[in-house]
């Protein structure tokens, strides 16, 4: 009888401590994941080793992703040595390892109902790569090192946190004795890196999954393994060079040890044949073995290879069914609604939606590192393929301004690696103030109750903890006749970061009142230094001095804070921001300075042309003054200088107004290229007015009949001017308008639509050549004419022969 002892035991237990060495590494940079990512010191290395997550992140970034070189290692010692990973390496193998001992007395009785032909982790892998051709991920569903991670950091993790604390908390509290438990709870805190007990949504889901796969071990050993892992299938697929087959000698007696004790059910019912591919080297066999017939070589004899039988047809419908299920994963019906835009708010860094999407493998190590516990999985916000991706929920957790942890975690390349100062200038979303629910605000409302009897409704505590140096939150302070103020919140979009940090801390009970709505892409904020660097609005101007402000307004939402109900004409035009200041000088001079960009010279113009009022003094490229009023045009700027208190002169507004275009670069332009087909005889000066929309012609009195369709089809894509004639300074005055429409039959529409609506009045209509005159019942014309793409018309005109004179030689300008 052979010596069953000493001979091949020590292969089987080398790869025992092996095994739980690997786990405890696993457990341990789980652990201390926080500090040794804060360190670079390759926390999330398991992760990487990941061969199905590598083909996965790999074929959605279309390109070859260096950070999975660890994938790569265990692919290429896979050849020489067989799936060693599966019983070595593996740590939710070995999860199912230890918990298939545990059940080992339930799997004796089990009836054996359950699917055992191996082939289908196969089919799945042809599912999962013909689903990644067509955009589809989900590989991180079914990858194990994914899963394992998840598992044990969302779930098990908090959980014995959570217990930890409760035990200890309670034993803490006895009297005498308490504070030695106290002592020791604050050790195993150190040791489990666990100071406070994290909390993940839909954790419990997980579980449950979770539950339910290592609850396949009541029937087989490792069932996960033979039967699911399509990670194993990969591996198995590369393991028919390997230099380690098993191999059973002549001595075999076909007692059946091995293949009891066979985890993987690898091992044929006489004990020497081996499934092809299942092996995992656990040396369970060669270890029990009571004869030591078995061996592991690099030669293994025909009759002891069994293959695994694969169907082709199993093949193509496993492709097929990978194609047609990705219309069904991949449309969101929440994304459609909102006009492909979802307001769910990722980390920082992270890539555009779709290829978000694709590259995350749900391994929830980004969560696991998140300092605040904001990050969280996503259930079906971003529909079915998007379960179990990370979301920031900042009521819960806000993204702390100081970290860059989940750029550096993440294995595969969803979120992008920022250095600190990058991260910052990061806009993960957009905060917005529910002027119903917000306390200033409501109690704004309710002014008329508050002037019975004073309530105090201020609070502030988002702009006390926004994080930007500048602060994304500012106010806009009510103050009433007796001194009483409500400072009322509002957010400076064009330097909020999103980070949420004021919903977290919002004292409204439920849904905040401000709450921070994702956007995709991220975007980059403009930092407040960039606007203010342009210096437009420095600490002095001469014996000015500067006592509030710079306040920035940029785009439509701040607008209307600063201007409600009077922002649209402003918006019609190119609108980018508005910055001011207030300034202060001999102790009892107040003015105010308004600084407004817009997209163009010709828009700004276009502003100036609509406010502008006095004559012109010749500063910038356009100026008015008015009395104690000042406007300016200078390139893109719009510039409004006005009096707030004491005597302020036309001396004091010049002054400013000078000393500013003084600071701005100098930049010749041009006039809008319509006003150029103006007549300039009897041109009334500063006249002419520039727009685009019919919010600017509808504050302009051309008809005694109110024109309420946009007849002209005025938009963004038009250019039109409008402007005053006067023959002599004891005629009355007439109106002229000029519309250039993007393309010659845009304009014949409109004209045959202007027509129409003056038919409509039951003006008599006469015709002169091309000119088609109206006259209305208070004898004034109207006379349109269109050449090419421009469409003419005079309006007012108590002489028809001026008008249409007008219009002639409109037409020869155009010519």
């Amino acid at each position: 009888m052979p010596d069953s002892h000493n001979k091949n035991e020590w292969p089987y237990y080398t790869r025992k401590v092996v095994q739980y060495l690997a786990f405890s590494f696993f457990i341990y940079l789980l652990l201390f994941l926080d500090p040794l990512t804060e360190r670079d010191l390759l926390g999330n290395i398991f992760l990487r080793m990941s061969p199905l997550s590598a083909i996965g992140a790999m074929m959605a970034a279309k390109t070859f992703i260096l950070k999975y070189w660890p994938a790569l290692l265990v692919l290429f010692l896979t050849i020489p040595f067989g799936r060693f990973f599966c019983a070595w390496v593996c740590p939710l193998g070995t999860t199912i390892d230890i918990t298939d001992h545990l059940f080992a007395g339930l799997r004796k009785k089990s009836q054996k109902s359950l699917y055992d032909g191996r082939r289908f982790k196969y089919y799945l892998l042809a599912f999962l790569l013909i689903g990644l051709v067509f955009g589809l991920q989900c590989v991180g569903w079914f990858d194990p090192l994914s899963i394992a991670t998840s598992v044990y950091a969302i779930s098990i993790h908090p959980y014995i946190i959570n217990l930890i604390n409760s035990f200890f908390g309670y034993l803490s509290a006895i009297p005498l004795i308490g504070y030695s438990f106290a002592v020791i709870h604050k050790f195993i805190q150190e040791i489990l890196f666990a100071y406070h007990a994290p909390f993940f949504r839909a954790h419990g889901i997980l579980l449950m999954v979770f539950v339910l796969l290592i609850a396949t071990g009541m029937v087989f050993r490792r069932y996960w393994c033979r039967n699911i892992c399509p990670m194993g299938a990969i591996l198995a697929l590369l393991s028919d060079w390997t230099i380690f087959k098993r191999t059973v000698s002549s001595s075999c007696t076909s007692c059946g040890l091995c293949v009891e004790s066979c985890g993987m059910g690898a091992i044929e019912s006489d004990g020497q044949g081996t499934k092809a591919g299942e092996c995992i080297l656990c040396m369970t066999c060669q270890k029990i073995c009571p004869e030591n017939s078995i061996t592991f070589g690099n030669k293994q004899p025909a009759g002891q290879r069994y293959e695994i039988d694969l169907s082709k047809r199993a093949f193509i419908i496993s492709g097929l069914t990978g194609a047609a299920t990705t219309p069904f994963l991949k449309l969101n019906y929440t994304k459609s609604i909102n006009k492909g835009k979802t307001s769910i708010i990722r980390p920082p860094g992270a890539v555009d939606e779709e290829d978000f999407v694709a590259l995350c493998i749900r391994c929830g190590e980004c969560m696991k590192v998140c300092k605040t516990n904001g990050l969280h999985p996503v259930l079906l916000e971003a529909g079915i393929e998007g379960v179990w991706t990370p979301k920031l929920i900042p009521r819960i957790g806000y993204c702390d301004y100081g970290c860059v942890l989940c750029t550096r975690v993440c294995p595969s390349g969803a979120i992008r690696r920022l250095p600190l100062e990058e991260k910052r200038e990061v806009a993960l979303g957009k905060a917005r103030i529910d002027h119903n629910r917000c306390i200033p605000w409501v109690g704004y409302a309710r002014l008329p109750e508050l002037e019975k009897e004073w309530q105090d409704f201020n609070c502030g505590v988002c702009e006390e903890v926004c994080p930007v140096p500048t602060k994304a939150i500012h106010f806009n302070t009510y103050v009433d006749a007796q001194g009483r103020e409500i400072r009322r919140p509002f957010v400076r979009e064009d330097v909020c970061v999103g980070c949420g940090f004021c919903e977290k801390v919002c004292p409204v009970l439920g849904t905040s009142a401000i709450v921070v709505e994702g956007i995709q892409p991220q975007t980059k904020v403009k930092r407040p230094k960039e606007i203010l660097n342009k210096n437009f609005l420095p600490e002095t101007l001469g014996d000015w001095k500067r006592i509030s402000g710079p306040n920035i307004y940029e785009g439509k939402d701040k607008l209307y804070e600063y201007i409600d109900g009077g922002a649209e004409p402003y918006l019609s035009y190119s609108f980018i921001c508005v910055f001011n200041a207030e300034y202060v000088k001999d102790a009892n001079k107040k003015i105010l300075i308004d600084v407004w960009e817009f997209g163009s010279p010709e828009d700004a113009f276009g502003v100036f042309s609509k406010d502008r009022a006095g004559t012109d003094i010749k500063l910038g490229n356009g100026s008015a003054l008015f009395n104690n009023y000042l406007y300016l045009w200078n390139d893109i700027y719009f510039i409004r200088i006005e009096p707030r208190e004491g005597d302020v002169l036309p001396e004091d507004v010049t002054f400013a107004g000078k000393s500013i275009i003084n600071i701005m670069p100098y930049k010749k332009v041009s006039l809008p290229f319509i006003l150029s087909l103006l007549p300039q005889q009897h041109l009334a000066q500063n006249s002419p007015i520039f727009f685009h929309k019919k919010i600017i012609l509808d504050n302009i009195y051309i008809s005694d009949n109110y024109i309420k369709e946009n007849v002209f089809h005025l938009s963004e894509k038009t250019d039109a001017v409008i402007a005053e004639y006067r023959h002599n300074t004891s005629s009355e005055s007439f109106k002229l308008m000029l519309i250039r429409h993007p393309d010659n039959d845009t304009a014949r529409l409109v004209f045959d639509d202007v027509l129409k609506l003056w038919r409509s009045w039951g003006e008599i209509e006469s015709m002169s050549g091309a000119i088609h005159t109206f006259q209305g019942k208070a004898q004034r014309y109207t006379s349109c004419l269109l050449e090419g793409n421009i469409l003419g018309m005079t309006f007012l005109s108590v002489n028809k022969d001026d008008a249409e004179m007008l219009l002639q030689s409109i037409a020869h300008n155009i010519k």
